[in-house]
């Protein structure tokens, strides 16, 4: 694309000047009104070129994947970071990617001599660097930091597809399109929506309009959260017909855990976290029946309880991952 050529002129400039290993950096995710903010930084030796690696944006998702692998085995070293949208609604998003950027300079245990970032200003100076508006359409080291970044973001994103399906994050990675937008109306904002953004604040009451509702979201909660432990969701609100519902059925270390989520709004956790005995013998019998009609063999079979304390501005929550035998 004429105008739009990536070379290793910048970084050539920088070598000459004595600096071996440059780290380019950028970031994905500053506009979302979902998911995280991701930054990279890579440096290759002196010299490396990978044809083809020009601004993310510019590429297609196959040829985004493509390069990625391509990258991450090229490189001399590279380093990925992420702030959440919890912390992005805490301090700002300026604050947040500064934050990723920083975690994934941390993350490079090569020596760094020298950085080039994308965009207007970078505000630490341990280490040399130059700022550069554009720099993924300019840089080659920037841009192939911005293809990791956006692929390990676009990743995350459709993970977090099958976790919450109702809002199309897989299509489109959190963006406000209209299709989200309406979303995000209908149902209300789910764990990974940023709400300090327009677009999502103004739906954050639905969350609490009711009990259904309050309790729809402490299920999304309780599912990112055994998500971020590397837990495996293998279903959401499991019905066995007159036997009732269980809320998570989730896997990790060859165990099945079959989960209830207690939640509530106010200044305490609740007193009764263990359910009652009718409530045990249901979840089990709903349980036998999951694994009889899966044809499970040989798992650890675990009664879990999550107890989530839901706030506007906040929320706590409680794992008590054997709470009951049977």
């Amino acid at each position: 694309m004429p105008g739009n050529e990536i070379s290793l002129e910048i970084e050539e400039k920088i070598w000459r000047k004595g600096y071996s290993n440059v780290a380019g950096i950028d970031e994905a995710g500053r506009g979302p009104l979902a998911g995280p903010v991701v930054a990279a930084a890579v440096i290759f030796k002196k010299g490396s070129f990978i044809k083809g690696v020009n601004d993310s944006k510019l590429l297609s998702p196959s040829k985004r994947e493509k390069l990625f692998e391509e990258i991450t085995q090229k490189a001399m070293a590279y380093g990925i970071g992420l702030v959440d949208n919890r912390e992005i609604d805490r301090t700002n998003i300026v604050s947040a990617t500064h934050k990723a950027m920083r975690k994934a300079l941390g993350q490079i245990r090569e020596r760094i001599d020298y950085i080039l970032v994308d965009g207007n200003r970078f505000p630490d100076r341990i280490y040399p660097q130059t700022n550069i508006i554009g720099g993924d359409r300019k840089s080659f080291t920037i841009a192939a930091a911005s293809i990791l970044a956006k692929v390990y973001r676009d990743r995350l994103m459709k993970k977090y597809d099958k976790l919450f399906p109702e809002y199309g994050f897989g299509k489109h990675m959190g963006y406000g399109t209209k299709e989200h937008r309406e979303a995000i109306k209908k149902y209300n904002p789910c764990p990974i929506h940023r709400k300090s953004f327009s677009g999502v604040k103004e739906y954050v009451e639905g969350i609490f309009r009711n009990n259904k509702s309050v309790g729809k979201y402490g299920e999304q909660i309780a599912v990112k959260y055994l998500f971020d432990k590397d837990f495996e969701i293998v279903e959401t609100n499991y019905r066995k017909g007159s036997f009732g519902e269980i809320d998570i059925i989730a896997k990790k270390d060859e165990a099945l855990y079959f989960v209830e989520v207690k939640t509530q709004t106010g200044n305490y956790f609740p007193s009764e976290l263990k359910v009652d005995d009718y409530k045990m013998k249901q979840i089990a019998r709903i349980a036998e029946e999951y694994i009889f009609e899966k044809e499970i063999e040989g798992v650890d079979v675990k009664f879990s309880v999550i107890s989530v304390l839901l706030k506007e501005k906040s929320e706590k929550i409680k794992f008590y991952e054997e709470a009951f035998t049977l």
